[in-house]
């Protein structure tokens, strides 16, 4: 699996697929990988590319302040180094962040915009409720196992916590092996709380679609109500029945809407 020395550090990625271009970026504490609901479905139509951001998985981890900025330089780099001038982009929660900040630095790398369950900053965010803030609060120590499954009340609906245990047991497992140090993990949620996009939402004019599960008690749906206001080419869609990793619970649908959305 290759890597590529991108900025300061080595990135690691995977190309999947042939055609346009289309890069895939995730959120805190994920992989590259972690998009696997997505790549059958994309694969054969984009060339589609996942990576592991700055400070985790296989891709370095450097001890020193994280910002959302940086990561979006990354992404830009990344793109540099694989000779793509423009791509599609599809990131989610903080990936999404990173991809709000791609489109506002890189503008001319972006062919169309596709955010996922994220929001503009904290400034201006509808706010998580207090027992999910509880539960970053008391993560610290804790094993990696332990957190990722405190979390999957979090990542997924009530019908899916009913109905779709195998679902949950094999994304837990790929969400326990995610090879992060946990200064890694602070410094990225730091870069979380320090982003902030929300006075520079209306510069963005490539077409957006904006992307969010109904039930989602991290990131609520609201914030997207936000970007899909903010944004002048931005269209929403709300996924019943799902919680922040709507685009796996409801994989079939989202990846029809991307097809879609960056076919057209």
């Amino acid at each position: 699996m290759p890597k590529i020395k991108i900025n300061d550090i080595n990135i690691h990625y995977e190309v999947h697929g042939a055609g346009e271009p289309l890069l895939l970026i995730h959120g805190l504490g994920a992989r590259g990988e972690s998009f696997a609901h997505q790549l059958p479905a994309l694969a054969p139509h984009f060339l589609t590319i996942i990576f592991d951001n700055r400070g985790v998985g296989e891709t370095d981890q450097p001890r020193g302040p994280y910002s959302i900025p940086q990561m979006a330089d990354d992404a830009a780099g990344l793109l540099d180094a694989m000779g793509i001038e423009r791509a599609r982009i599809f990131g989610v929660s903080m990936g999404g962040m990173i991809a709000q900040e791609l489109v506002l630095r890189h503008p001319q790398r972006v062919v169309k915009l596709a955010l996922g369950c994220t929001h503009s900053g904290i400034r201006h965010c509808t706010p998580s409720p207090a027992w999910v803030t509880e539960l970053f609060r008391t993560a610290a120590g804790k094993s990696r196992e332990q957190v990722v499954r405190d979390f999957i009340p979090v990542n997924f609906a009530a019908k899916t916590r009913e109905h779709d245990r195998a679902l949950i047991e094999t994304v837990v497992a790929r969400m326990i092996s995610n090879r992060q140090e946990p200064y890694a993990y602070f410094q990225q949620l730091d870069a979380v709380y320090r982003f902030d996009s929300y006075d520079r939402l209306p510069e963005i004019r490539q077409p957006a679609l904006v992307l969010t599960g109904t039930e989602d008690p991290l990131i609520p749906p609201a914030n997207s109500d936000v970007l899909a206001a903010r944004i002048p080419n931005a269209r929403l869609i709300r996924f019943e029945d799902a919680s922040h990793l709507f685009f796996i619970e409801k994989a079939d649908e989202v990846n029809r809407e991307l097809l879609e959305f960056f076919s057209g």
